[in-house]
């Protein structure tokens, strides 16, 4: 690992304790200037003030362009000709500066949540131990996502429990797929037992360590596994899941479109969302709409670049499947003729009229659309990480397990839910290639189906390679009302994926100061 580089991430963590404050608002920022660390971790608002940064700043420069880069680029669903298309074209190598960007992102959590932890074990006072266990929680939840984001991106990684030992040695081998697993497993189990139930809201709870516990199960399970997934972890992500899915009490927004919109931010179906506001403060914003806009009229602050990003043809094509399908398709990607009210509201709605298609999700007008809370560059709409529809589908995917298909009537139940919010029809049976368009048209532009088919690589390779190769990934087109999808001629040859393009490359620059990056991963010693 690059020694400066983790010495920047370091005393980064040191500085952005001092940003957070604890107003009416988490993320309303007080400069906390005047204390010192031994001062601080001395009432219960100072270890929320602790934990407010884990949900923004850290996580910035991976929302910023990598996150669309690496799930949804990498996972077929976009055409691009800017940033985005390495990782469609699996060109993208160990130069690639979105690749870096999600590396130093994912450590900068790490090592603030290490930070974090470490601070509150030492130097608490006056605060309860259920009131230290559950900041801890906190910072454990978000060490663990951010492991499990990596693990699928990379395979062996650097685990980090002391800031201070890597930036004294920063030669250090990788640690095994299975004992990140085993870190991820750990963490996220310890927010699960100390998280509350329930929390101010954007706060993560006890709901959203059980829910991404689940996905972490479910990943796992099919790791090693040729052929099949392993059933204790099924059972695990089956018994995680349905927690959440019987005793949270929380239920699906009755209408998806809604689901995108800044009025509607931390709702109850958002489990874990990256929280962003309005500031002219580089870091704290979301920054997706300036690149994924269509035009600039839809922003009307000089950006809106997206003119060249598009959803893929394959991606059409899985929405063709049913063509009743709407809701979800109009709120998620834009094809000629939809009307979108809730943008330029002031000129009666926006109407797309390019045959070329443009994103939706995440794109939420102008100004005059959001009480004045967009500026350039800066649309304040939080970042799903985790929803409760996805719960769903993973409690129904795990109780399918290893069979063909299923017909048990709770995995039926959720599955469905999730299908009949969308308007469409209710399924009398769940197959795998069910289960994956699912997850495809739910969660499109949300970053998650890249790690989808990870967990498919994981147990069935050449089945796994085959569909991403069949993918048309390439393939320009255009669709209007009157004609539907038309294929076109590919830009350029997407070169077959091989086993070599399932995992990244480490960032050249931490090879080039961490040579061991590429030796043997060696295990890890675990002390908890």
């Amino acid at each position: 690992m690059k020694r400066k580089n983790y010495i920047k991430i370091f005393l980064v963590c040191l500085s952005l304790i001092g940003l957070a404050g604890c107003g009416k608002d988490f993320l309303e920022q007080t400069p906390l200037d005047t204390l010192t660390m031994d001062s601080f971790y001395t009432s219960p608002a100072d270890l929320r003030a602790a934990t407010a940064p884990l949900y923004t700043q850290v996580w910035f420069i991976f929302n910023d362009k990598s996150n669309l880069s690496l799930g949804e680029s990498r996972g077929g669903n976009m055409l691009s000709n800017n940033n985005y298309m390495p990782f469609y074209m699996f060109t993208a190598n160990a130069l690639n500066g979105d690749l870096a960007s999600a590396w130093t992102a994912f450590y900068r959590v790490v090592a603030q949540t290490n930070f974090t932890i470490n601070n509150i074990q030492q130097k608490a006072k006056n605060v309860t131990e259920d009131q230290k266990n559950a900041a801890i929680a906190e910072a454990r939840f978000m060490r663990g996502s951010a492991y499990l984001y990596m693990v699928k991106l990379w395979g062996p990684v650097i685990l980090l429990e002391d800031n201070v030992a890597l930036v004294k040695n920063a030669q250090v081998a990788p640690s095994p797929v299975e004992d990140v697993y085993k870190f991820i497993i750990r963490d996220l189990s310890y927010a699960s037992k100390y998280l509350p139930v329930k929390d101010d809201p954007g706060r993560v709870t006890k709901w959203a360590a059980e829910g991404m516990l689940s996905r972490a199960y479910l990943s796992h399970s099919g790791l090693n596994q040729p052929g099949t997934r392993l059933q204790t972890d099924l059972d695990s992500a089956k018994k995680y899941a349905g927690d959440v899915c019987h005793n949270s009490g929380l239920s699906l927004v009755s209408d998806y479109g809604e689901l995108f919109k800044m009025k509607n931010n931390n709702n109850q179906e958002s489990l874990f969302a990256l929280q962003w506001v309005a500031s002219s403060n580089w870091g704290s914003e979301n920054t997706n709409q300036a690149y994924i806009a269509f035009e600039s009229k839809l922003t009307g602050v000089g950006d809106g670049w997206g003119g060249g990003t598009s959803p893929s043809y394959d991606l059409i094509k899985e929405y063709n499947k049913d063509p009743n399908d709407t809701i979800r398709r109009n709120a998620s990607i834009m094809l000629e003729g939809v009307h979108y009210p809730e943008l330029l509201q002031k000129s009666g709605g926006y109407t797309f009229t390019s045959n070329s298609g443009g994103i939706k999700k995440y794109v939420i007008g102008t100004p005059d659309d959001n009480d004045g809370k967009v500026w350039f560059m800066s649309a304040p709409i939080n970042t799903y990480m985790l929803r409760l529809a996805e719960v769903y589908l993973i409690y129904a995917d795990a109780i399918r397990g290893n069979s063909a298909s299923t017909t048990d009537p709770e995995a039926l139940k959720y599955f469905n839910l999730v299908r009949t919010r969308a308007n469409v029809a209710s399924k009398t049976a769940i197959s795998f290639d069910d289960m994956l368009h699912e997850v495809r048209v739910e969660l499109a532009m949300e970053s998650q189906y890249w790690y989808y088919l990870v967990n498919w690589y994981y147990y069935k390779p050449d089945e796994a390679l085959k569909y991403i190769n069949h993918q048309e990934r390439g393939t320009s087109y255009t669709w209007t009302r009157k004609t539907g999808l038309v294929i076109g001629t590919p830009p350029a040859i997407v070169p077959k994926a091989t086993a070599s393009d399932m995992f990244l490359p480490y960032p050249e620059s931490e090879v080039i100061q961490n040579p061991m990056l590429k030796d043997t991963p060696v295990p890890y010693k675990f002390t908890w």
